[in-house]
């Protein structure tokens, strides 16, 4: 016997052992075997508003209408006003998109103009507008997209907030002593 091998099958003679003592095997129940009825997953499913990643619709929502396989996916996004819609329905490969908390409740295969009256009745897009993903999302394009002027003025706007907020502190530091 050579100390420090370990055992290569180690599940398969703890059932041997079982299976040759007369006690039942019971299969390990350290993992769960129902999904939890209440989760954060993002599932890819029917209804799933996805974030498009890549491409001529980067940072556009879509709905997600049929799951064709494991790797692609139907999505449509009639243009409802906001600069978040305007994606025709087309086939897009799981790889460029990030499915997003938000769902909506549609049929498969929904028509557009059916799409269209179920996003606007359930607020969908208000709703992705209101979460912080898309706020960074707005707030990241407006950065980019700011003249040298204007990115001079935010510096010295951080800087002023930031002196001021260092003078403040130093003096209740000065008081309590």
């Amino acid at each position: 016997a050579s100390f420090g091998v370990l055992n290569p099958r180690p599940t398969i003679l703890k059932r041997q052992f079982l299976y040759l003592s007369g006690l039942p095997f019971l299969p390990s129940l350290s993992q769960p075997t129902t999904m939890p009825s209440t989760n954060q997953w993002r599932f890819i499913e029917v209804g799933r508003v996805v974030l498009l990643t890549s491409g001529k619709y980067e940072n556009k929502i879509a709905v997600v209408l049929d799951v064709l396989d494991m790797n692609r996916v139907l999505v449509d996004s009639p243009a409802c006003g906001s600069k978040w819609t305007g994606v025709p329905r087309h086939v897009v490969t799981l790889k460029c998109l990030e499915p997003t908390p938000v769902k909506v409740e549609v049929t498969r295969g929904a028509k557009v103009n059916t799409l269209k009256k179920v996003l606007e009745e359930q607020k969908t897009v208000a709703a992705w507008d209101e979460s912080a993903w898309a706020k960074k999302i707005s707030i990241r394009d407006a950065r980019a997209n700011i003249n040298d002027f204007d990115r001079v003025r935010l510096d010295r706007a951080r800087r002023v907030r930031a002196y001021t907020l260092r003078k403040t502190l130093a003096t209740k530091l000065e008081k309590a002593g």
